[in-house]
């Protein structure tokens, strides 16, 4: 490792010399000077082919464990973390997928992008401002990557900040470790790889992003790597010793509400009140000026996607033949288990609105998975003894835009191997103000034990059920229940008396007659029956409303 570091100090020796040192006339050519990968075989695989091979199948991991819906040219902008790939690669993978395009053929790069910006820490070195490449070209496994030296020359214009420490760059692992899935996702692009150094302050940040927004088209891509919480005494960071785990991510989540809120002033404020160790802090914050400072667009704003999130100390019993098992890598460990965690996230910041989704693509299938997980883990929580519980704050996912959504839900438990008839609990809210996932965990809780036609889930009995969301929209009125569509609606229908007083009501969801292999008639009987009602009650003097949704299944 050393030959090549003495190579490169080489080249920029001679290059100043030759700039300090010519006539007088200056150059109208940036010196051609090449960087070479540095990081050793531990961070990622330096063959080639099986590096390419080994993306390829992170890529097609992360689509089908965590897969996301979305438009891959409105992404804007990336966080994802920089551990070596056998920890980290998983979760930057869930980000970097999305940049595909699916329907090309065969390789699917994204053919939008021309350009990236990587926004890095410095883990090396000390300096205040940016430090700007002083190479032009990027030497990697997969080929080189050639740097914009057009952009570099408008930025450093702004001296003050933009600078060039060329030791910064010598050993960053940051930058690096993100090039080999940038070049297996994007077609035909240039780097402007920044290390964001100390900033003295806020105003700084603003400063940086102004200047940045000079060098941003529609076809660029923010690249911020960035790990999330680093604890244990390795990080000398432990402010808790019990729910290691669910402290870890109840940080994390703060961390992460504050930057998908778009919100430099909310994300410093965490840092401050909760001193976690976002390694990526600087970089996070001068994407939170830019956002601020609409370099995006003066009308467009960014919606946030949670895309992925995991801990080191959960991937150890997460891993099955080189790959991890999406389901147990969001279980908890004990905390006997963790003496030392790093957090990651991947998160995607994009132009295409939320609410403009088909709704089952409205959550990640991240997000998904951490709902399913909170609903089980609600009911285990519940059935410990009082002393043992943990508070309910602790058990909820990383918070994310897609599961503050505020929509009505439904909680099913059933025994496993068993159709209808192994009903335990079901209870939902058509209509709900509060959060998804709080929603989530007060509707598991019912389900689990205020169902008055079951008895009260046990905890023998846990390991033998399995738990079903339904997500739904809001229901409409609608003129008779012809108007019902199997498969596609839930019902409600509400029986009516003198004045059109509601005497009674049942609910459907939309997949309990495709279940059931019902048709409309048989399912409307049974809905009058579950109203209280004889069966044919729904004939005459009862109105129905619709309602759409989708099922998370475990």
């Amino acid at each position: 490792m050393l030959l090549p570091r003495i190579k490169t100090f080489l080249l920029i020796f001679i290059t100043l010399f030759t700039v300090s040192c010519g006539k007088s006339k200056k150059s109208k050519h940036t010196p051609e000077i090449t960087h070479t990968s540095q990081l050793p075989a531990g961070w990622y695989t330096q063959d080639k082919q099986k590096l390419s091979e080994e993306i390829d199948l992170y890529l097609a991991s992360a689509k089908k464990a965590f897969d996301v819906t979305i438009d891959p040219i409105a992404i804007k902008a990336l966080i994802v973390p920089h551990a070596g790939h056998y920890y980290s690669g998983l979760c930057a993978a869930t980000a970097y997928q999305t940049l595909q395009n699916q329907n090309a053929i065969p390789d699917r790069k994204n053919t939008h992008i021309n350009r990236v910006i990587i926004l890095a820490p410095s883990h090396t070195h000390f300096f205040n401002g940016v430090s700007l490449p002083y190479y032009t070209t990027y030497q990697t496994v997969l080929g080189d990557l050639k740097v914009d030296t057009n952009a570099i020359k408008t930025l450093s214009k702004k001296e003050n900040f933009f600078k060039q420490f060329p030791e910064a760059h010598m050993q960053e692992h940051a930058i690096e470790i993100q090039l080999p899935f940038l070049q297996k996702t994007i077609a035909d692009f240039k780097i402007i790889p920044l290390i964001i150094g100390h900033i003295k302050d806020i105003t700084g940040y603003y400063e940086i992003a102004d200047q940045i927004k000079k060098i941003m088209t529609d076809q660029t891509l923010i690249v911020i790597s960035s790990d999330f919480t680093h604890f244990g005494k390795n990080y000398d960071f432990a402010p808790f010793t019990k729910n290691i785990l669910y402290n870890i991510r109840f940080l994390d989540s703060l961390a992460v509400q504050a930057i998908t809120a778009q919100s430099l002033n909310l994300f410093n404020n965490v840092l401050l009140e909760t001193h976690t160790t976002i390694c990526g802090q600087e970089p996070i914050k001068v994407f939170l000026a830019l956002l601020e400072s609409q370099a995006f667009g003066q009308h467009d704003i960014l919606d946030a996607r949670l895309a992925c999130y995991y801990t080191s100390a959960q991937i150890p019993g997460a891993r099955q033949n080189n790959l991890l098992n999406s389901s147990v890598l969001l279980d908890n460990i004990p905390d006997s288990s963790i003496s030392n965690s790093v957090s990651y996230v991947s998160l995607l910041f994009t132009k295409q609105q939320l609410i403009t989704q088909k709704k089952q693509d409205r959550l990640t299938g991240y997000e998904k998975k951490a709902l399913i997980k909170l609903a089980r883990t609600t009911v285990q929580n519940e059935l410990e003894a009082p002393t043992e519980r943990i508070q309910d704050h602790l058990l909820v996912p990383v918070v994310s835009p897609g599961i503050e959504q505020k929509v009505g839900v439904f909680v099913t438990i059933n025994t496993k191997n068993t159709n209808n008839n192994g009903l335990r609990g079901c209870i939902g809210r058509i209509i709900s103000n509060d959060p998804l996932y709080k929603t989530v965990l007060a509707m598991s809780k019912a389900a689990a034990f205020n169902d008055t036609r079951f008895k009260p889930v046990t905890k023998n009995e846990l390991p033998n059920l399995v738990f079903d969301i339904s997500v739904l929209s809001k229901p409409e009125r609608i003129a008779s229940a012809d108007d019902i569509i199997i498969g596609k609606h839930g019902i409600i229908m509400t029986k009516l008396g003198l004045n059109n007083h509601p005497l009674g009501a049942a609910v459907f969801l939309p997949q309990v007659p495709v279940e059931n292999h019902w048709n409309l008639e048989t399912t409307l009987e049974y809905l009058s029956e579950k109203a209280g009602f004889e069966k044919n009650a729904w004939q005459k003097d009862c109105a129905f409303e619709v309602f759409e949704g989708f099922e998370i299944k475990e």
